[in-house]
């Protein structure tokens, strides 16, 4: 299975799991659930949309290369002599 499907299956245990603890915080006594979970919240918050915008950084990396060694070898070494990020 490729990285993409791990991290679609991953993802959606995550939220799952979030779910199940939102369900059981409203049932139950709210400040003791939410003491113990609150940290996989926080790492859900902050670990999926990190993953996925990771994810696009590398292709747009990935992109900006493949365009470099496609360009004219003479016009992008006269681009670079002309110092343009001084």
């Amino acid at each position: 299975m490729s990285n993409e499907g791990w991290a679609a299956i991953v993802a959606v245990a995550f939220v799952a799991l979030v779910a199940f603890m939102f369900n059981e915080a409203v049932n139950h006594d709210f400040a003791t659930i939410w003491a113990g979970v609150g940290t996989v919240v926080g790492v859900v918050t902050g670990a999926i949309p990190s993953f996925f915008f990771k994810r696009q950084s590398d292709k747009a990396q990935q992109n900006a290369q493949t365009a470099l060694l496609a360009a004219d070898p003479d016009k992008v070494e006269a681009l670079m002599n002309k110092n343009l990020f001084k």
